[in-house]
């Protein structure tokens, strides 16, 4: 089945087409959230292909690679689903153990730290234990009395030769390394994350011409192929999308280690993936922070604001933590369908999840499935506004009325035409205080 967006009711494919407009009021959303992706460089791990992780194996990954996974390890402190796709390809280290031959399953660095070894077995006679270290830890063994009866596992992969075995001191696989990363290879990661579902996708990188690439493609598929997920990028100016995040600065963690702008990234993509949609990032804690690396001044914040810059706050003697000072996109200019409403983030994470909602109902439900008649069209409705009605529940929607959708025939036998009227809610962020001084 095929989604997209439409101006004009002229598809020749089956489909799900939705239109948003921002007219003072704006579209919004609901349905499952916490999913976030992520194109990164690694020494390890499967090359050039979508893994995907839950939030305890992501962070037992971390644990494991310590700081080469900085990206995984802060997309995990939000997100309960995390998307990753290894962008460099390298050389796979290898090394000749008595008659076969060892080489890392993967390519990369981190190849360079398995050693194999062969140890005479006591028992059964004539076997032998083939033993595969990671620095100075044994994470794997096997006996066996032949080298073409040794199987392959996570680290290594084996090729016998001729001949019998015989002991060896640990072999040190040698010549790994981790390869380079063209804009191709981006391009390719994200093809491959567009038909995988997400919320929200990091681009670590501050380089002007990846930056660009990505929030092209973001632009792509909010406005071509109907795909909503939110993109975040450091630092990036003159964008002015709302499907876009631009993180202006970094921070630090407690144990000192620093996050770049481009870093901390995977954090607000992490976040922005599980954030409820009756909350917001606004005023948020950035976890595990105790400072930021660039402070700003409160003009200085003000002219990033009005930029669309997502910046980090430093502790206050009133706040002890680093927080997210407003939850913000990259839209700036307003008029056009495009309202002041959707360049806050919790709007659009609304509109986006109501998109996809509306989409698997149709889809799923009503798609082939039922005649293109009032009597037809009326479920479609009632569906619909059954799913507006649970977002107002949540805070996400206001003033839900069965006025709020409208379903009406298309042009064609076969097409329908889904028209909603939603409010969003979004949350308090400015005071306005009076002081009455009497006597």
């Amino acid at each position: 089945m095929y989604y997209g967006n439409w101006s004009t009711q002229n598809k020749s494919l089956p489909g799900v087409y939705v239109r948003y407009r921002g007219e003072g009021a704006v579209p919004s959303v609901a349905g499952d959230r916490g999913t976030a992706a992520l194109p990164f460089t690694f020494p390890w791990l499967e090359e050039q292909k979508v893994i995907e992780l839950t939030a305890s194996e992501a962070v037992a990954l971390a644990a494991r690679y310590g700081s080469d996974a900085l990206l995984i390890q802060e997309m995990a402190k939000n997100a309960s689903k995390l998307l990753i796709y290894r962008l460099n390809k390298g050389v796979a280290a290898t090394a000749t153990v008595g008659i076969f031959t060892a080489t890392a399953r993967y390519s990369g660095t981190y190849g360079n730290r398995i050693s194999v070894s062969i140890v005479e077995a006591v028992e059964p006679e004539g076997s032998f234990h083939v033993i595969t270290w990671l620095d100075a830890e044994e994470v794997e063994r096997q006996t066996v009395a032949a080298a073409s009866e040794l199987q392959d596992n996570d680290y290594v992969t084996f090729a016998a030769g001729s001949g019998s075995l015989a002991a060896a001191a640990g072999v040190k696989l040698t010549g790994g390394t981790d390869g380079t990363v063209a804009n191709s290879d981006h391009t390719d990661a994200l093809t491959a994350f567009e038909s995988r579902e997400f919320d929200a996708l990091a681009c670590p990188f501050d380089d002007s011409a990846v930056k660009t690439l990505y929030t092209a493609w973001a632009r792509r598929m909010i406005t071509e192929d109907g795909v909503y997920p939110q993109v975040v990028v450091p630092d990036a100016s003159g964008v002015d999308f709302e499907a876009v995040i631009s993180v202006k600065n970094g921070v630090y963690l407690e144990d000192g280690t620093h996050v770049d702008k481009a870093a901390a990234c995977a954090y607000i993509a992490g976040a922005t993936a599980a954030c409820a949609l009756s909350g917001s990032l606004t005023n948020a804690a950035y976890i595990g922070a105790v400072d930021v690396d660039t402070r700003y001044t409160r003009s200085q914040r003000d002219t990033l604001s009005k930029s669309g810059q997502l910046v980090f706050l430093p502790p206050t003697a009133g706040n002890n933590t680093v927080t997210i000072e407003k939850d913000i996109n990259t839209l700036t200019v307003f008029g056009a369908g495009k309202t002041y409403a959707l360049s806050k983030n919790k709007v659009i994470r609304t509109l986006y999840t109501l998109n996809r909602d509306v989409i698997r109902i149709a889809g799923r439900y009503y798609q082939g499935k039922e005649p293109n008649n009032e009597n037809g069209r009326s479920k479609l409705k009632a569906a619909i506004l059954a799913r507006l009605r649970e977002l107002e529940g949540l805070a996400a929607l206001q003033n839900v009325v069965p006025e709020s959708v409208e379903v009406l025939k298309g042009d064609l036998i076969d097409s329908a035409v889904v028209n909603l009227a939603v409010q969003p809610v979004d949350v308090v962020e400015t005071f306005y205080t009076s002081v009455t001084v009497e006597g």
